[in-house]
């Protein structure tokens, strides 16, 4: 199946998935959905990572598999906030959060169809991927600070105060973040493992 398949597969059931259960005002069904979809994608982007490293495959492929799979989380965030606060619930700070989410996207696909260009072309831009590098670096860092702020903050339990609508985007931000933090990861164990060859 190609990726664009998987891509579609996944934004629409993860989409619908994270709806229903907002559309139901079931935070606890809707905290598992979000869970759930971010849990796929981050274990399809891992296994990938390391088929492409067991398989020899360059730095360009493996650091644009990567690229993808962080645009992935992304824009699967970005919809979900879309279609979440446009027809469901209200929260007057969401918009701010999809153009970030939707931006973010855009960069991660641009990064890796440029890295894509380059293996096609048989060369190693090593700027690009020193870059891609430390950007990974700083996308760990900041989702680790978002999973720990998102539970010192107790954003996590809003759903339990009525008047709180933003509990949806919140289940979004905690488990996108820990599909980004692993994804990243992953990423700077496999980019370690290849220079060692």
């Amino acid at each position: 199946m190609s990726s664009l398949v998987v891509w579609m597969l996944i934004i629409t059931v993860g989409v619908c998935a994270t709806i229903l259960s907002a559309a139901a005002q079931m935070p606890v069904m809707h905290m598992t959905m979000t869970g759930l979809i971010s849990l796929v994608i981050a274990l399809i982007a891992i296994r990938e990572n390391r088929q492409l490293v067991e398989s020899g495959a360059s730095k360009n492929e493996i650091a644009a598999s990567t690229a993808r799979y962080m645009g992935l989380v992304w824009a699967w965030g970005a919809v979900a906030l879309f279609v979440t606060y446009n027809f469901i619930l209200q929260w007057k700070e969401w918009w701010h959060f999809f153009m970030a989410f939707a931006v973010l996207s855009v960069l991660c696909i641009f990064l890796a169809n440029s890295i894509g260009r380059d293996e096609n072309a048989g060369k190693e831009d090593k700027t690009i991927l020193t870059v891609g590098r430390y950007l990974t670096v700083a996308q760990l860092v900041g989702m680790m600070v978002t999973v720990a702020g998102l539970l010192i903050d107790g954003k996590m339990v809003r759903y339990q105060t009525p008047r709180f609508t933003d509990w949806a985007a919140n289940n979004i931000f905690f488990f996108g973040a820990l599909a980004l933090a692993a994804i990243s990861f992953n990423a700077l164990r496999a980019r370690d493992e290849v220079a060692k060859r």
